[in-house]
């Protein structure tokens, strides 16, 4: 009797044994086999979770300097072509800029015939002044040359209020941004298109200026991250410049700019 007791109490325990394990089994099957709508909500929480996480702010650079702009097709004149203009690089320089913006007909040389002219030295020993007109002899020199003001005028005889002076503005705003824009820059700079040493201090009738005989105008007419393209009225079309070195002469010059909205 004892026996068939232990029998009977080990067949049950093997019994809750088996269905348990069956039942373990069918709800881990039920977990696996969850409705698409319960693992969307666990995808949806896990991409959640994610989206909180802080995230590294995206890194803003100005390359607004770092642009290009290629060079336009601008016409060349020289200022040695006949007849000379020894000293004009200014008005071969706007001869240039008007020539582009639809005034084809105007010359070098006409426009040396209309620019305002002072002394390059006057009789009580004070030196001529850049800003009133052109200094000196431009055809064979002696002579300096000159300045926006009445380069400015002068353009505006032919352009009207298209003439725009942007002297004194930021080189971003007075040549990089204009060149964007589809405008050449008449600019005075230097020479060597570099900073000079050849400074002088001049006693004109408006007082003391410093000038320099290493002054240069040319037509700025595109740039990259290195170099400004320039029309020289030496004689070179699209003359490519060191741009940091150009940007320092410039400077030193005056910062001196005038563009055309033709």
């Amino acid at each position: 009797m004892k026996f068939i007791q232990t029998f009977i109490l080990t067949l049950l325990c093997a019994c809750l044994v088996y269905f348990g394990f069956i039942y373990v089994s069918q709800f881990d099957q039920v977990k696996k086999t969850a409705s698409p709508q319960e693992s969307a909500k666990e995808n949806d929480s896990a991409l959640a979770a994610e989206e909180t996480r802080p995230t590294k702010k995206a890194e803003t650079t100005d390359h607004s300097l770092k642009g290009s702009k290629k060079a336009m097709d601008v016409i060349l004149y020289n200022q040695m072509d006949a007849p000379r203009l020894y000293n004009g690089c200014e008005v071969t320089s706007l001869a240039m800029l008007l020539h582009y913006s639809g005034y084809e007909h105007v010359t070098k040389n006409a426009l040396a015939n209309e620019i305002k002219r002072v002394p390059l030295n006057y009789e009580n020993g004070l030196k001529g002044d850049p800003h009133d007109g052109f200094v000196g002899d431009m055809e064979n020199g002696p002579g300096l040359g000159v300045y926006h003001g009445p380069i400015s005028q002068l353009a505006k005889k032919y352009a009207g209020d298209q003439v725009v002076d942007l002297t004194g503005k930021p080189v971003k705003k007075a040549i990089y941004q204009s060149l964007e824009k589809g405008y050449p820059v008449w600019v005075i700079t230097t020479s060597t298109f570099d900073k000079t040493d050849n400074i002088e201090t001049w006693n004109t009738p408006n007082g003391k200026i410093d000038v320099s005989f290493n002054e240069h105008s040319v037509v700025i007419t595109g740039y990259d991250k290195e170099h400004v393209y320039l029309n020289n009225p030496y004689g070179q079309k699209n003359q490519k410049v060191d741009r940091d070195r150009f940007e320092d002469s410039w400077e030193q010059m005056g910062s001196q700019a005038i563009i055309i909205k033709a």
